[in-house]
Order: structure tokens, then C-alpha cells, then sequence
């Protein structure tokens, strides 16, 4: 082999090798993230407090909104509850995250036309203000529409970021909506700034859809 022929290799295989090394380091850094997520103090009281409460409030029918690699320990936590799990995420190439009953790929403020009839009795609503529900006016609208896919006092999880945004989101649902009363837990709980993996404050505030408290 010519000396331009060898050199033609060798650059090939730097290529190649270029492209795995990058590729395991995305893999590593992605493994460590949802790692460093799933061990947040607030990531941990959504799975081992809030979601065994909202098992025994009887909720069987979930839809997740919002989905990322980090979100599959989740699923698993509410199949070993008996709850069949639904996710939505405008992101196409999220979907491989997606719950095992079903996911849309979609706005969640045009749920009813994803969802072909299908009702949830509690709503995981996790993350998504400040991160594409970015005024109140988007949170009016996907509040509205999830409300139309939300059966008789189902309960919604709102989980959000003080300080990522100024809590206008929030406020123009509160009015929308009850506190609701899960088991002997409170209907709000603030967890304080937890490192890289969680840069701001995160709130989960837990309504109902209906009148009654569950």
C-alpha cells in the first residue's frame, strides 16, 4: 500500500474513533445526569411518598407530561402500583422515553385531539412551566385543555421551579383550580436548590380537578 493510501486509512480510523469516543462520552454524561436526577431529594419524594399516596387515593389512569431518558424509573415505580401510565412531549425524539401504555407526540395544549377519548384521573404535570408553558396565558391554555381529558375530581401534580420563573404560571392556575388533600401529605412542599442537577428551588403544589378532595 502507497503511503497516501496508508495515510487515507489513518485518517479514516481517526474518524471512526473520533466519532465512538464522542459518542461514549454523550452516552457517560447522559448516564450521569439521569443518575444525579433520579437521586434528587424531590425526585425521590415524587416516587417513594407522593406517588404510593396517589395509588392509594385510587388513581389508576396517568398521563405524564413532559418526557426524558430520567422519566423510565418512573414508569416502573407506577407499574409495580398498578397505575398505567400515558406520556405527551412536543419533542419527536423523546418518544423513545415514552410510558409504556401509550405516548403522544404533540403540544399538551392540543391533548383532546391526541388522546382519542381516552380520560386520566391524575395528571403529572412535572418541570413543563418555565420550559415551554413560559407565560401565563400557556398555562391557562394547557391547564383548559387538560381539564377536558381529566376525569371528575382527578387530582394534578404541578411541579415547579421558584425563581426559574416568576410565578405567573402558577397563579393564573391556582384560582382554577382546589388543593387537594392526598393522605396525610400537604398539598405543597418546596425543596431547596440541589447542586447542578437541580439549580433552583422545586415546588410541587397537588389540586383537584373537581370539587371534592380526595
Amino acid at each position: 500500500m502507497s503511503k497516501s493510501g496508508i495515510g487515507q486509512v489513518i485518517c479514516r480510523l481517526k474518524d471512526r474513533l473520533f466519532f465512538v469516543a464522542h459518542f461514549v462520552r454523550t452516552f457517560i454524561r447522559k448516564i450521569v445526569r439521569d443518575r444525579a436526577i433520579e437521586g434528587l431529594p424531590s425526585r425521590t419524594y415524587l416516587q417513594t411518598v407522593l406517588l404510593p399516596d396517589i395509588a392509594a387515593a385510587g388513581c389508576q389512569r396517568m398521563l405524564f407530561v413532559g418526557v426524558r431518558s430520567y422519566n423510565l424509573a418512573f414508569y416502573r415505580h407506577c407499574e409495580a402500583l398498578k397505575i398505567a401510565v400515558w406520556s405527551i412531549d412536543s419533542d419527536p425524539t423523546a418518544a423513545e422515553y415514552g410510558a409504556p401504555n401509550g405516548h403522544f407526540i404533540g403540544d399538551v395544549r392540543q391533548i383532546c385531539a391526541l388522546t382519542a377519548g381516552l380520560t386520566f384521573d391524575v395528571i403529572i404535570f412535572n418541570g413543563i412551566l418555565g420550559f415551554g408553558i413560559n407565560t401565563a396565558q400557556d398555562a391557562i391554555a394547557a391547564f383548559d385543555a387538560m381539564a377536558k381529558v381529566a376525569e371528575p375530581n382527578s387530582l394534578i401534580l404541578i411541579g415547579w421551579n421558584p425563581g426559574l420563573t416568576d410565578g405567573r404560571e402558577i397563579a393564573a392556575l391556582r384560582p382554577r383550580l382546589k388543593p387537594a388533600l392526598l393522605g396525610s401529605v400537604s398539598a405543597d412542599i418546596e425543596f431547596p436548590a440541589h447542586g447542578r442537577a437541580q439549580r433552583y428551588p422545586h415546588r410541587y403544589e397537588i389540586f383537584t380537578f373537581g370539587e371534592e378532595k380526595l
